[in-house]
């Protein structure tokens, strides 16, 4: 018995003297650069969301010896690829998926979603391209859809391009988009438009498997838009690799250029977003802050979209509450309106029935005035026929 009292007590002090593995101080973000995606645009991100413990993903020692020190600094730097890279180790709350150039394999597809349906609280960005033949193309728009179909959402990008003869740095393919009509409210904070250089828009399949344009009419349930053209948006075609599902060439409107959609898990929802451009990398992304002399909101709104995704929220939080601030008056004013509206009633309906009680004496008494009237007349008449006949009767003696 004491033999085996003093091997609980090694035990328990053997226990106590591995060192505990410490949480991360910022909320874990993973981002992929190891399918060929540039860089331009990361350094930004990564200083804009300060708050994150910045993860960044490369395919080679070589690649992760060629990053400038201002990602690599502010960074762990990870080697391999989405299959080897232990998520769940980490502790990685999101993954921003980058345009790609490379195709991801099947077992890293499977990876990403094995990670991201495991637990509620989790987020995907991943995002394509225009169908134009450069960088990503057609191909990055058919990969992020094979991830989307992986993960269980409805989201895909269709294969076309989207361009606004509006809304643009000079040219109609370098759109300015709209992401001040947000449909989760939050995202707008501070935010009016970001560029999308060479967009693919937005669609989604129904569970068929047919195709739809993304609208705030037409979209599945627990889908937002999150950045769109202007209302002069129309579809181009630029390659045929692949035709288009949903849209067609010469379609015009608000065309949709991003979205959130949230995915049941156990215990909740997971984040997925998918965007017609990439927030760094590309050829210009919507990291950009000012392009052919506009200025825009892109690292603002990068910023809102990961503080909302990871559920960390940061300032965001605040903001919330002054977003609900017009629909919390208007609701209590039509409250107040009603009560108003209610009161005002009574009264007039206490005030009629008054009236038509004043009304009735009134009635009443004109009555007996009236009658009165009549009274006195008949009684005038009377008197006065009363001489005539004593006079009649005078002359009749004379």
């Amino acid at each position: 018995m004491k033999a085996k009292t003093i091997a609980t007590v090694l035990l328990i002090a053997a226990a106590l003297a591995v060192p505990a593995i410490p949480a991360p101080v910022g909320f874990p973000v993973l981002v992929d650069l190891s399918h060929k995606q540039p860089l331009l645009g990361l350094d930004v991100i990564i200083r804009t969301v300060p708050e994150a413990q910045w993860y960044v993903l490369v395919k080679t020692p070589e690649d992760a010896q060629a990053l400038p020190s201002s990602i690599a600094s502010n960074a762990v730097v990870l080697v391999g690829d989405l299959s080897n890279v232990d998520l769940e180790k980490l502790g990685i709350v999101m993954v921003i998926f980058g345009q790609p150039q490379a195709p991801p394999s099947p077992e890293e597809i499977a990876a990403l979603a094995k990670w991201l349906t495991a637990a509620p609280g989790r987020a995907l960005w991943v995002a394509a391209d225009s169908d134009y033949p450069a960088q990503g193309g057609p191909q990055s728009q058919e990969w992020a859809n094979m991830i989307m179909e992986a993960v269980g959402a409805h989201l895909r990008i269709d294969y076309a391009s989207a361009e606004d003869r509006v809304s643009n740095a000079s040219a109609g393919y370098r759109v300015l988009a709209f992401a001040n009509v947000s449909e989760i409210p939050v995202l707008r904070y501070g935010v009016d438009r970001v560029l999308f250089h060479g967009p693919g828009p937005v669609a989604w399949v129904d569970d068929t498997g047919k195709w739809h344009k993304l609208t705030s009419a037409e979209k599945p349930a627990n889908v937002y838009i999150i950045a769109t053209t202007s209302p002069r948006g129309e579809i181009v075609k630029n390659s045929q690799v692949k035709l288009p599902n949903a849209y067609q060439p010469g379609d015009k409107g608000a065309i949709a250029l991003m979205a959130a959609e949230l995915i049941p898990v156990k215990g909740g929802y997971a984040t997925v977003l998918l965007s017609g451009e990439s927030p760094y990398g590309a050829y210009q992304p919507i990291a950009t802050w000012m392009y052919y002399g506009n200025i825009l909101s892109g690292p603002r709104f990068i910023r809102n979209v990961i503080l909302w995704a990871t559920g960390y929220m940061g300032e965001l939080k605040e903001y919330a509450k002054l977003a609900t601030l017009p629909d919390q008056i208007r609701s209590e004013v039509n409250a107040l309106a009603s009560q108003l509206r209610s009161d005002v009633d009574a009264r007039l309906s206490k005030v009629e029935s008054a009236i038509a009680g004043v009304s009735s004496t009134l009635n009443m008494a004109l009555g007996l005035a009236a009658l009165a009237l009549i009274l006195a007349i008949v009684a005038l008449a009377l008197s006065l026929r009363k001489p005539k006949a004593a006079q009649e009767t005078v002359v009749k003696k004379e």
